[in-house]
Parts: structure tokens; sequence; C-alpha cells
């Protein structure tokens, strides 16, 4: 199934979309080796994904980034014990909390590169960018590639979903900020942490929503309703797709604590 579910999107980008998590898991071919974007949550699939994408390249993987530390994007990390593993600082340290408790039973391996802001991967004229902006978790970042004008998101962009924003350290300001860096960046092809292939409008949507939603809960805030009272309200907008009713009550109780902080700041 690893070569079904794989798309070759252009010379040096590949893409494969797991069927159970539907979550995504990149390689770029960067000339003399090759580089993994988030490791998928089965680490069968992510073995058999590596096999095939050596022999298909005939080259070796060097590095592996991961977006965030959830386990859809983490636990194939063992797969990858001779190469480098790369995330933001505050990704390795909120994973690292979680393979001391919830994913104690998985075979986790720790990033050994960390950074805060940006980090750069070259190979001759080849450059790769990830950048940080928080946001879905602390630590999100995602990585851009200025040749191809390729994005991947990580779970920054739910495309054509609703966004998962259950982590108790999400921040949708940063979040929407993020998702303003990549647009700026007008990229040709966007590869989110969830649903299809995607473009730049994609990202504007999931912006809209997000904004869409800290507004009405600001206003809900203003008006002194209580959490109870907000998460009963009729005022959330219609979505164009079906919306995880549990996913909406966490997503309404996360910002709902970081708006009513931001408030209480000013």
């Amino acid at each position: 199934m690893v070569k079904e579910n794989t798309l070759k999107l252009t010379q040096s980008i590949w893409d494969y979309t797991s069927s159970d998590t539907s979550s995504h898991t990149s390689f770029i071919n960067l000339g003399k080796y090759l580089v993994m974007i988030d490791t998928g949550m089965n680490a069968e699939s992510t073995k058999k994904l590596r096999e095939f994408a050596e022999l298909t390249t005939n080259l070796k993987f060097k590095y592996v980034i991961i977006t965030h530390y959830h386990g859809d994007h983490t636990f194939g990390t063992k797969v990858f014990e001779d190469c480098d593993i790369i995330s933001t600082q505050w990704t390795k340290a909120l994973l690292t909390k979680k393979v001391e408790n919830e994913y104690k039973d998985k075979e986790i391996i720790l990033p050994n590169k960390t950074f805060t802001g940006e980090y750069q991967i070259k190979d001759g004229s080849r450059i790769l960018k990830i950048i940080e902006t928080n946001g879905h978790t602390k630590g999100s970042a995602f990585v851009y590639l200025p040749d191809e004008g390729a994005i991947i998101t990580g779970d920054l962009l739910f495309a054509k979903m609703f966004p998962f924003a259950g982590d108790s350290t999400v921040n949708p300001y940063k979040w929407i900020d993020g998702l303003q860096k990549m647009i700026d960046l007008k990229p040709n092809i966007v590869i989110p942490g969830h649903g299809l292939i995607s473009s730049i409008s994609e990202l504007k949507e999931q912006q809209e929503l997000l904004i869409e939603l800290v507004k009405v809960i600001e206003e809900m805030i203003d008006q002194r309703m209580s959490i109870q009272e907000i998460k009963k309200s009729k005022r959330f907008p219609k979505y164009p797709f079906d919306v995880n009713e549990r996913w909406l009550n966490m997503t309404i109780e996360n910002f709902y604590k970081v708006i009513k902080e931001k408030k209480e700041e000013i």
C-alpha cells in the first residue's frame, strides 16, 4: 500500500498519505541525500516508505524533520536511528515529556538537533528551510522549499477539514500568524498535515476559519458569557464540512483560555 499511497509531486518531492490517520509524510531529494518530513504513526509503514524512497532515488536518508510532537507524526522515528532528527526546541521538550508518560511504550527517537526561529539545510545550491510558528502546538513548524515553491505545513493546515485544536499548548493568534507567513511565501504546492494536497487557497480558508472562531469567542467573552454558555451558543459559523463535536468543544475550551488570558493582560 505504501507505493500506491505515494505521489511524486515535483522532481524532488514525494508525499505519502496514511490510510489510517490521513496524516502526510513527505520525502525530499536534495541532490546527494534524502530528507523525511514527519514519520507517521505506524512504524512498519514508515519502514516500507523508507525502503521505497531509497530504492526509487538510489539515495540514503540523512535528515528527518519533525514538524510537531504528536504521535501521528513521530511514532515512526524508530526507523531513522542512523539519521539526524531535527525539531524546534519546544517540540523536543514536549515530545520528551510524552515519552516519559503517555508514549513510554513507544520506541521514539528524540531529536538530536534543535533550533528556535529558523533552521536551514543546504545541499549545493538547494536549500530547505524549517520555520517555527507555534500555533497548532507550541513549537510547531513548517518546511519551505524555495526552488519548488512548496510548503509542507505539518498540522498547521487541515485541508478542507475542521482543524484539531485540542492540544493544551495551542495558540490561535500564533496559528493565524503562522498561516500568514505561509501565505506571504505564495506557494505553488501546499502539503497539509491532513487532507488533500492543497494550494494557497486552503491556507487562506483555514486562516479565515480561525479568525472567525476567535472573533466570535472574543465577542462572547466581552459579553461575560461563561465557557458553558459559549459552548452551547448557536453563533458559531456553519462549515462546509463535517465538524467533530468533540474537536469543536476542545477548540472552544482552549481558545477561550488563551483569549481570556490575553484580555486580562491588557
